[in-house]
């Protein structure tokens, strides 16, 4: 409808919009009002329209209130709220947070990628484009802006290091005579951590969160689901599921882990941690057992790499032991598959060499594959103690113990 007026902008064009609210806009012209009235009447037609008071919300506003959304789903980690939070805050909000929504074009999301590949690192590029997707799809959703720009630019390519092509860089996996050198520079007590973490590739805080009745010594498994976290403010404790589903499963023990594990669990409760520290801080009386977190586990780690002085490697923290649980069983001729679902990486994405992700729901893990991978890494572990004749099979004191 177009409607004259007595005024400078004679003309308004009026409309219902799909919110169930009355839209105008006036015009000098009668025909640049039934223009704009035809666009705006099309859009509705093809879902393509947009609330123009929602174009002028600022990129900061829609933000936190996406946020307080995402961050509420009752199953989002810890840790990814901590990690995504601190991208917005630090590399997003800074350049798009006074930008009102619709003029945030292609072009700008193209400038800010490319400000942010100079300066930092491919992962985080990414970690932070997928963010500002997350937040311009939902404005898309909720018809504040026409399309998502992030769609229109193309994802930056990870840069290939001529080092890397050329077998010059430092490696993050052991070989189990490395591996031994590092338990010789560990302290006693925290032996056992290393090695049912090197001979299960569990990660840090699955380690850290598992209870004794998730060990089977009898089978020679671990059963996958407990989780430690700690996640700066957003707090610290553990959790029921670990941060996928994939990530719940069973990992066989070898022989040496089984032995490691049998180690750990003699005076333990059925419902408490297996792996913990020695007490003696906060407290706790030395030789009790005492929660341990991520942050400790980890100068654990460095302190034991700084001892043994392994001038081959490149390490970086604990998580290189599951870099090496993966090598070990790829040099041991265990198909990529089964390394995914042993390390709880969801199999079959597009471009993996595995078939299809339908196909997961045909292969299954087999008994003889299951002795592969037990074998694969006692034949390794054996060779890692053999290199440590330090290691005795028994505690020699409380609070310490062996191998």
């Amino acid at each position: 409808m177009v409607l004259p007026l007595p005024v400078a902008w004679p003309y308004r064009a009026r409309y219902w919009g799909p919110d169930g609210r009355l839209h105008s806009r006036s015009f000098a012209r009668k025909d640049d009002a039934e223009r704009w009235l035809t666009s705006e009447e099309a859009s509705k037609l093809r879902g393509a329209w947009v609330d123009p008071r929602g174009s002028r919300r600022r990129f900061d506003d829609w933000a936190t209130q996406w946020w307080e959304l995402w961050a509420s789903e009752p199953r989002r980690s810890p840790a990814a709220l901590e990690a995504a939070e601190g991208h917005l805050r630090l590399h997003i909000r800074p350049y798009f947070g006074r930008r009102p929504l619709g003029t945030i074009s292609a072009q700008v999301v193209q400038r800010w990628q490319n400000e942010l590949e100079r300066r930092a690192s491919h992962n985080l590029t990414m970690a932070c484009r997928s963010i500002l997707n997350r937040i311009l799809e939902a404005a898309e959703a909720e018809r504040l802006i026409p399309v998502n720009p992030v769609r229109k630019v193309r994802a930056p390519r990870r840069p290939v290091d001529p080092e890397v092509v050329f077998g010059r860089v430092r490696r993050r996996a052991y070989t189990p005579e490395e591996f031994g050198r590092f338990l010789v520079g560990c302290s006693a007590f925290y032996r056992d951590h290393f090695i049912v973490q090197v001979g299960t590739g569990l990660r840090s805080g699955e380690l850290l969160g598992l209870r004794a009745r998730r060990v089977d010594l009898d089978a020679r498994r671990i059963e996958v689901v407990d989780v430690r976290y700690d996640a700066g403010r957003f707090g610290s404790g553990y959790k029921d599921r670990p941060k996928s589903d994939a990530s719940i499963r069973a990992v066989p023990m070898a022989e040496p882990v089984a032995a490691a594990m049998a180690r750990r669990l003699d005076g333990c409760g059925r419902d408490e941690l297996v792996f913990c520290g020695p007490g003696g801080s906060n407290g706790v009386p030395r030789g009790a057992r005492s929660r341990l977190s991520v942050g400790n586990y980890r100068r654990v780690y460095r302190l034991a790499v700084a001892r043994a002085e392994l001038a081959e490697l490149d390490p970086h923290g604990p998580h290189d032991l599951r870099h090496t649980f993966a090598t070990w069983l790829e040099d041991g001729a265990v198909p990529a598959r089964v390394i995914d679902e042993l390390m709880g990486h969801q199999a079959g994405r597009r471009g993996e060499r595995e078939g299809s992700m339908i196909g997961t729901r045909y292969r299954h893990m087999t008994e003889a594959m299951q002795a592969r991978v037990v074998a694969v890494i006692a034949e390794r572990l054996t060779v890692a103690l053999a290199a440590m004749p330090q290691v005795c099979p028994k505690p020699e004191s409380e609070g310490e113990a062996a191998c």
